[in-house]
């Protein structure tokens, strides 16, 4: 099976695109907008975009940037930057949120900090944030006691101590977890205050977050009651694009090719065994799949993978 992972991944590479057809897509939105304008050429209708977008001329590089937009080289530096490219555009407010989900990897709303969301009076937020209440209860019921015993928390203080129990899920999915140094990091972590600000942040979804946090969030949280369709509902409800065939991130990566193909492996190997030994299996071949792709230099494809776990494994 670990075969089969390993293989896996070398397809999903082998066949991934030159150029995003998601940039396909958005050079026809480019392209109509250039045709309902009456301008001829690339230059010039890069020209008339960035007019628009910052009522002035375009100097001479002034309009790489929107000719990168337009051909997948790089993407808005901000969501804002994105939907004012959109109106100048005159996409349709279904392709809007078409672009900011698929081209842009984002949400189709932001919210704002919020503390309690019963202040809210949004109901798209109270929904979502319930969303994410109902992932963190769900999660906390899973862990094996036998898990909870072997770190040493407390069971009545299990809450308290989720985002370490998060954090050490997301290490045991990465090649940190065949590392000898891997209990000494657990246990420096336990009581230590990385990560909290921004897994609070998520689990309130204060702010902008990357559709590969989020699925990263959904993933985790899910294991082992983990399939294509329970992720797809809940990256849809939480505003993001679903897992898609041929779905492409900035760097061409076929991050949902992958993990459509792993989901149907482990749906394979689990037929008929019991939660424990699938987490199990679950975990070794993440983490035999995150080292594989560390090795031959394919870190885009690392979805499990964040920040604060590479200050872990330079532990010392």
């Amino acid at each position: 099976m670990e075969h089969d992972v390993i293989q896996l991944a070398n397809q999903i590479i082998y066949k991934e695109p030159k150029r995003r057809p998601e940039a396909d897509w958005v050079q026809q939105i480019v392209d109509r907008f250039a045709k309902a304008e009456g301008v001829s050429g690339r230059t010039e209708t890069d020209q008339l975009i960035y007019k628009k977008m910052y009522g002035k001329a375009a100097k001479k590089t002034d309009t790489v940037k929107i000719r990168y937009w337009r051909t997948g080289h790089h993407l808005p530096s901000s969501r804002e930057e994105a939907i004012r490219f959109s109106k100048v555009l005159q996409m349709s407010q279904s392709e809007t949120i078409y672009f900011l989900q698929s081209y842009m990897e984002k949400s189709d709303l932001v919210f704002d900090i919020l503390s309690n969301f019963e202040e809210s009076s949004d109901y798209i937020y109270k929904q979502r944030r319930l969303l994410m209440e109902t992932m963190i209860s769900e999660y906390i019921a899973k862990i094996p006691i036998s898990r909870i015993v072997q770190i040493g928390i407390p069971y009545e203080k299990l809450a308290i101590y989720t985002r370490h129990l998060y954090c050490l899920d997301a290490l045991s999915a990465t090649s940190i977890a065949s590392s000898d140094c891997q209990k000494a990091i657990a246990k420096d972590h336990m009581s230590s205050g990385n990560y909290e600000s921004e897994f609070l942040r998520i689990c309130k979804l204060s702010g902008e977050f990357p559709r590969r946090t989020m699925l990263r969030h959904i993933f985790l949280l899910s294991i082992p009651y983990l399939n294509r369709r329970l992720l797809d509902e809940r990256l849809n409800a939480l505003g993001y694009l679903p897992l898609t065939e041929g779905h492409t991130n900035q760097h061409s990566a076929l991050i949902d090719d992958l993990i459509i193909g792993f989901l149907d492996l482990y749906e394979t190997f689990c037929s008929g065994k019991d939660p424990l030994t699938c987490r199990h299996w679950m975990f070794e071949q993440l983490s035999k799949l995150d080292q594989y792709l560390s090795d031959i230099g394919k870190d885009e494809y690392r979805f499990l993978n964040f920040r604060i776990l590479s200050t872990m494994a330079d532990y010392r």
